[in-house]
């Protein structure tokens, strides 16, 4: 089953799809008219995922979207809400927040919510609350271990970190990583202004600055690394796009290009040799490298036929 699409935007990704191999070669993995299809709707569902974020800026946002306690409890447009506020680094700690644990598809925010809510038995931590009492934070993931240990009471992480531990040094090391990297300069915007005068204002090259800068975050990597900046560059928090598809140290998106490129998950080829390629591909279909990564990714899960994948 295909996923409800524009006809003209189908159109036009076949149409650039078809370019692309006049020039490069036919992809192997689009081959069959099924999968070309399957792929091109999985574009589809992922610029519109994107679009839903980038939305969030012009729409009515309820307070409840920061209260961890109310179940209408929202990282993501949370963040959005506090950055109309002026409130960048409480909005950047709330992304954070979004992307460590992810939406799960049953759980919804719950596993983030009974973290930043303190179990609904404390503070509820803010970035200003917990810059000022990690040690109270660490305190309270402790005394929640037995919780944190039990999914049913906890709730789940997303299928994008559905590999984190829910154990309270893990936890503990995650948010102080992660406090260092946003503070160590005196806040976000000081970040963002040292890329900026280290990499210029372009906004691939300030993406690339951030990228590399996160490796000091403990327990993210690449996926969680790409998966928080996106979502910064989405929100409009500040001006940053990914200019690559970020192949190395990737698993599914580099799976899926693989067999894009060579009709075979498991082909002998480097991340950094395969990257320019993929790369190029998004200079004809003209969609994003974010876009070209989530649907190599989840488009190889099931090639020639359409699943939504939420992440």
């Amino acid at each position: 089953m295909r996923a409800p699409a524009h006809r003209d935007k189908s159109n036009q990704l076949l149409a650039s799809l078809a370019n692309f191999e006049v020039t490069h070669g036919k992809l192997p993995g689009i081959v069959p008219q099924a999968a070309r299809d399957t792929f091109v709707a999985q574009i589809i569902s992922s610029l519109r995922r994107i679009d839903f974020v980038r939305r969030l800026s012009g729409a009515g946002i309820s307070d409840r979207r920061l209260d961890p306690h109310d179940e209408f409890f929202d990282p993501i447009k949370g963040a959005a809400l506090l950055l109309r506020k002026g409130e960048i680094d409480e909005a950047i700690w709330l992304t954070f927040v979004g992307t460590q644990f992810g939406k799960h598809v049953t759980d919804g925010w719950k596993l983030a919510a009974n973290v930043m809510g303190s179990f609904s038995q404390g503070p509820v931590w803010t970035e200003a609350q917990y810059r000022n009492d990690r040690a109270g934070f660490d305190a309270m993931l402790e005394n929640n271990a037995p919780a944190l240990d039990d999914w049913k009471t906890a709730g789940r992480y997303s299928n994008h970190r559905q590999y984190e531990s829910r154990k309270p040094k893990h936890l503990s090391k995650v948010f102080n990583s992660f406090s260092n990297w946003q503070n160590e300069l005196g806040g976000f915007r000081e970040r963002l202004q040292f890329v900026h005068q280290e990499r210029g204002q372009n906004p691939e090259e300030a993406f690339d600055g951030l990228y590399k800068s996160f490796s000091t975050v403990h327990g993210f990597g690449r996926l969680g690394t790409f998966d928080f900046l996106t979502m910064v560059g989405k929100l409009e928090l500040a001006p940053i796009s990914p200019g690559s598809v970020y192949l190395r140290g990737a698993t599914g998106p580099f799976a899926g290009a693989k067999f894009l490129f060579f009709g075979d998950r498991e082909y002998s080829i480097s991340a950094t040799k395969l990257e320019p390629q993929v790369d190029e591909l998004d200079n004809y279909l003209m969609v994003g490298k974010q876009v070209i990564e989530d649907s190599l990714c989840n488009w190889q899960k099931s090639p020639e036929s359409f699943i939504y994948f939420k992440g």
